[in-house]
């Protein structure tokens, strides 16, 4: 029996969500698209793929998709994963999930949205319903500049141009102690449509979880994954059994690498990976890419790649960054970068995909429609194994800001000494 669904707007807020209840013992699946197909999970992440759509079209599928889930279930608990840095609809989504709760609840049911989207092991906290990245207003950084997002950060503000109420719960209530923020939670669920929660740290979100629960009627959850990692103790979703670690299959197969995200902390990690370890490096300009298979070197970076895996040779792929490319065409360039690697699926004993979109372009074309999560190499970097025909390939993924500049060489290390025959991971190379 279904025990929660996850709605995220990319892959890798699917995945790292899933992955918190997997690491308390569920079951937990993500699913590229809603195509009614029975999955057997105790907790089921769907991809939406709204975070390029425009508002109306998000709000629409993410409606539909909610009404499939819950039609047939009106207590089916829900967490709407939000962006940690609020890329994407944010208020148009969770308005769109809200109401179709409501019509579907019984009509003496209050049901409101716990929103809290810090996720202090990436960095990110919530002041004052402000959103920070290492202690900086998120409207002053990359992200937010590079998805041309404006104004300042502030999250009642953002959800109220949605047409949703809000109120805030500052840390002083949050840590007002657990009887206190109950009775602030239920006396702001009276009024509100959201309650939007500060959060510095774990325990935060730990005491937010928790209240959360008194709530007469279920609430939707909304935030990143570190909402999520407190919720199975707080619900009572928690099991005694372990993860389910042993699921990822031994393979010498070399590991490809892509760096399908244009943010500068990713390009940082490629160039640590790139210096320390004996990886094979190919970079692509996106010039390329955008113009497709005609382009006179496009055959001969998919043949470099080719040789390199053939070779079982550990590989990198990397968008070259100093290349302008227009948001508009950033979409149609990775699913040109999934195209290119379409032939590989074969040869590749694991991938590690940087960005959700270019995680989702690759395992698409390699004919993957789901990953069951198995747990986490450091906190917001789950791994998987996704479904191929007769096989199951391990699948690491990270958004494209996430992580420090050794993450992907953590991933080399981690996959080559859980996955492969060798008595030790190979070495990095010396300074």
């Amino acid at each position: 029996m279904r025990r929660l669904l996850i709605l995220a707007d990319d892959l890798t807020g699917a995945a790292d969500c899933a992955n918190a209840f997997a690491t308390h013992g569920l079951s937990a699946t993500v699913i590229f698209e809603d195509t009614g197909e029975h999955v057997c999970s105790d907790v089921l992440a769907v991809d939406c793929d709204t975070r390029h759509l425009s508002p109306e079209d998000a709000a629409a599928r993410v409606t539909q998709i909610t009404r499939n889930h819950i039609l047939n279930n009106p207590d089916l608990p829900v967490f709407k994963k939000v962006d940690s840095t609020l890329r994407g609809n944010v208020g148009t989504e969770l308005r769109a999930v809200l109401e179709e709760r409501r019509l579907q609840a019984d009509r003496d049911q209050r049901i409101v949205a716990i929103m809290a989207p810090a996720f202090p092991a990436g960095g990110r906290t919530t002041i004052n319903g402000y959103q920070m990245v290492h202690g900086i207003p998120l409207n002053q950084t990359e992200t937010w500049n590079h998805n041309r997002l404006f104004g300042a950060a502030h999250i009642p503000a953002m959800l109220q141009t949605s047409g949703l109420r809000t109120i805030l719960l500052a840390l002083e209530s949050v840590r007002s102690g657990p009887n206190q923020l109950s009775t602030a939670m239920q006396h702001a669920s009276l009024e509100s449509d959201v309650l939007v929660c500060d959060a510095e740290n774990d325990d935060d979100l730990k005491a937010i979880a928790q209240a959360s629960i008194t709530l007469g009627a279920r609430p939707i959850w909304a935030g990143s994954a570190g909402l999520a990692y407190q919720l199975p103790r707080a619900a009572r979703l928690s099991t005694s059994t372990p993860p389910p670690h042993n699921q990822l299959e031994l393979s010498t197969a070399p590991i490809l690498f892509v760096v399908g995200s244009m943010s500068t902390v990713s390009h940082r990690q490629a160039a640590m990976l790139e210096r320390t370890t004996t990886v094979t490096s190919i970079h692509i300009q996106p010039g390329i890419l955008l113009d497709g298979p005609s382009h006179a070197a496009w055959a001969a970076i998919a043949t470099r790649t080719q040789d390199s895996l053939r070779a079982g040779h550990d590989t990198l792929l990397v968008l070259d960054a100093n290349e302008h490319v227009d948001a508009s065409e950033e979409r149609r360039l990775i699913h040109a970068l999934g195209l290119m690697l379409v032939p590989y699926a074969k040869i590749v004993g694991a991938l590690v995909a940087t960005g959700g979109e270019t995680a989702r372009a690759i395992l698409r074309g390699w004919g993957a429609t789901s990953l069951v999560l198995l747990g986490e190499v450091e906190p917001g970097l789950p791994y998987s194994f996704a479904k191929m025909n007769n096989r199951r390939l391990p699948v690491l993924t990270k958004a494209g800001a996430f992580g420090n500049d050794d993450t992907l060489i953590s991933c080399r290390e981690f996959l080559c000494s859980r996955l492969r025959k060798r008595d030790h991971a190979p070495a990095r190379k010396s300074s």
